[in-house]
């Protein structure tokens, strides 16, 4: 392996793009009230911020954090992304789920599949006797709609020098498009792309963005 394959990072969104559903919208969905629903899809739309939308939405939920973690269970992830995971590995390149989702679930889903110890950047939220606490440790008060500034993530693994690619699908990707050096796109993000002529792969499944993969070099 020589230092051309480890100046490479992998960093990819989590919900809609590691998983098949949109894992917060489905907590939302199944455990919300009429309430929570209406914030969930103001967010869509783009009217509201993430860190509002999980604040009105999470103390609302009708269900203890260990009903929520049962449902979490059965949370299908991409068939590819093992594939994507290994393909990385045996590169030596790095590789980050980056999500404006919370940590708290997506550790949990990557732990019941075997991907214990990927690296995270997420939302926090730490469930206590008289309810939640949510912090945004990676905000940016410059990307305010998004808890998780995505952009400034990709530019950290930037300066240390390495060529970054970047796989996601939906909304709280749009930032980070003109900011990694290769994009892999689906969904909202891959429209985003084509509508402000970002050049973007398409993809569908993790597997394609291993068979279409282009290396990713600093300019």
């Amino acid at each position: 392996m020589n230092q051309q394959d480890r100046a490479v990072a992998v960093l990819c969104d989590f919900d809609g793009t590691v998983t098949q559903i949109d894992v917060t919208n489905a907590l939302y969905l199944k455990f919300g009230d009429e309430v929570c629903k209406a914030a969930m899809n103001r967010w869509l739309r783009g009217e509201i911020t993430t860190p509002r939308e999980l604040r009105t939405c999470f103390p609302r939920m009708h269900a203890r954090k260990e009903e929520m973690e049962a449902f979490l269970d059965t949370v299908p992830l991409d068939p590819g992304f093992e594939r994507l995971v290994w393909f990385c590995r045996e590169r030596g390149y790095r590789f980050a789920v980056l999500s404006d989702g919370l940590r708290w679930y997506i550790e949990r889903i990557l732990r019941r599949y075997g991907f214990d110890g990927l690296t995270v950047y997420a939302n926090e939220i730490d469930f206590q006797e008289d309810g939640v606490r949510l912090s945004f440790p990676y905000h940016d008060p410059a990307l305010p709609k998004r808890g998780t500034a995505k952009p400034n993530i990709v530019r950290r693994y930037q300066r240390e020098g390495m060529g970054v690619a970047f796989i996601g699908d939906g909304l709280s990707d749009v930032e980070v498009a003109g900011v990694a050096d290769v994009l892999y796109a689906k969904g909202r993000f891959l429209e985003h792309c084509r509508e402000h002529e970002i050049p973007a792969i398409p993809f569908s499944e993790l597997r394609e963005v291993v068979e279409n993969w282009r290396e990713p070099r600093l300019h």
